[in-house]
């Protein structure tokens, strides 16, 4: 497990949009896992000015997103699809055919989706947030450690911070996301943590492992596991630099 430990969120950011586009830059045709949060907006900004500043070409890379909401509009503003077009495809001019949206229309879809991954020969950089409570994607505490993709049911935690992004409509109770055991299998992870919120939850991630209350821990085991943090994210570890 690498630590990056940052002076500034600005860093942070820079540091995590700079990993990727380099990922591309020397894998022309690299298949990059896409994450979606607060966290990640920042990051695929600084991405799309890299792009633009390295003049790069990014249309043999492919894309596969981590998860979503399971029957919900594709042109929904809350859906990570609707996320990922407005905070990524379209900023870094990225065609939508280059990639794959999880099948949040079928029940089987999970299938589908890991099948897609396989065939397209593997993840090799996949990014990642951490929540509070130490889940990735939506494999919330009590997630298992060899679990694939599949559809998951929503804690009420999640549910109840979700109102305020369906005020209209039906929140969503269910999601399709990739499991621990398919993040595990990308080659390399890469990991974004900031802000003070999220310092417990770092704090806790780096003193216990294979601890299912905090899936998050289970990456540790990655050979490529890389995290970055922001000075806030970091305020409650010791490192020895």
């Amino acid at each position: 497990m690498r630590i990056i430990q940052c002076d500034s969120t600005a860093e942070a950011i820079q540091t995590v949009a700079l990993l990727v586009i380099e990922k591309m830059e020397s894998h022309p045709t690299a298949v990059i896992g896409l994450a979606t949060g607060r966290t990640m907006e920042p990051v695929y900004a600084e991405m799309a000015k890299l792009k633009t500043e390295k003049s790069l070409n990014l249309a043999k890379n492919f894309f596969f997103m981590l998860d979503e909401y399971f029957g919900l509009p594709e042109n929904h503003p809350s859906s990570f699809k609707y996320y990922i077009e407005k905070h990524f495809l379209n900023p870094l001019q990225i065609s939508a055919s280059q990639i794959a949206v999880p099948p949040v229309h079928v029940r089987d879809g999970a299938t589908h989706y890991e099948e897609s991954i396989k065939q397209s020969g593997g993840v090799d950089l996949q990014l990642l947030g951490i929540g509070r409570n130490g889940h990735v994607g939506f494999n919330e505490p009590g997630s298992e450690k060899n679990s694939r993709t599949r559809l998951v049911r929503l804690t009420e935690e999640t549910i109840a911070a979700n109102k305020e992004q369906f005020v209209d409509d039906k929140i969503p109770t269910e999601a399709l996301s990739m499991g621990i055991g398919t993040i595990m299998d990308s080659k390399s992870l890469l990991m974004l943590a900031t802000g003070k919120s999220k310092a417990d939850m770092i704090k806790y991630l780096l003193n216990h492992h294979d601890d299912p209350s905090c899936p998050a821990s289970f990456l540790k085991h990655h050979p490529h596991f890389t995290l970055v943090l922001d000075p806030d994210a970091a305020s409650k570890i010791n490192l020895k630099i």
